[in-house]
């Protein structure tokens, strides 16, 4: 009888799954439909994230005593999590 394929389940860390992706050759690339030149699968791993400073996401004020965090810094840690 076959395992169960959720018995195999393991954690894949952003590195190993950039070193997977980018050991696809352009020939497998290819059968897949794929140009590794216009959408190589690495791209979908962050490596680099540009982010503004704080003074062009300042803080929004609530009321006069709380203050918030703008939309951008929120979105930041969603993509960071």
């Amino acid at each position: 009888m076959l395992g169960n394929h959720h018995d195999r389940k393991q954690q894949l860390w952003p590195e190993e799954a950039k070193k997977i992706l980018d050991s696809i050759s352009p020939d497998q690339l290819k059968k897949m439909g794929l140009d590794k030149k216009k959408s190589d699968p690495s791209n979908m791993i962050i490596t680099n994230l540009a982010v503004a400073p704080p003074p062009v996401r300042p803080s929004v004020a609530m009321s006069n005593t709380h203050r918030s965090e703008d939309d951008l810094t929120v979105a930041y840690k969603q993509v960071i999590k």
